[in-house]
Parts: C-alpha cells; structure tokens; sequence
C-alpha cells in the first residue's frame, strides 16, 4: 500500500492596511535587514504577538491558580500524602 504525503501550504488571504509613512520605511528597513519580505515580517511580528499575548495568559491563568491554592485549604489536605508510599 503506497500512500502519498503531502505538506499543503495553509490558505492565505490578503489584508490590506493602513500604516504611517514613517511606518512604512521603519517596516521596510527591518524587512531588508533580515532579508525577508515585508509581508514576511508583518507575518513573523504577529506570530510573536500571538505568542507572547498566549504566554501571558497561562501566566495570569498560572498565579490565579497559585492565589487559589494558597488560600483554599481544600485544594492542600492532602499534600501530606503526596510524599508516602501506597505499597
């Protein structure tokens, strides 16, 4: 049985924008230092964005979690076992 694989790009869509003269030539020479296009480095800028915008979250998530565990006596009775054998 032969099965073929194949890696399809994702679909794209084009977004117009509006930006700033000053935008335009500071995107224009971050995207020529790299050597990258600027829609290459508008891609990459928001894939870090949406990166760092979902660490953030676990974050808020992790120390709301954190205030929880210290303050609900519940969520800590058992911790004593955590360390025993249940052989």
């Amino acid at each position: 049985m032969c099965v073929m694989l194949t890696h399809e790009a994702p679909r794209t869509r084009r977004l117009n924008i509006v930006l700033s003269e000053s935008m335009v030539e500071r995107l224009a020479a971050c995207a020529e230092e790299r050597g990258i296009s600027m829609s290459a480095f508008v891609r990459q800028a928001l894939e870090r964005e949406f990166a760092r915008t979902q660490d953030q979250r676990l974050a808020d998530a992790a120390e709301s979690l954190a205030t929880l565990y210290e303050t609900e006596s519940e969520l800590t009775e058992f911790t004593a076992l955590d360390g025993e054998d249940f052989a």
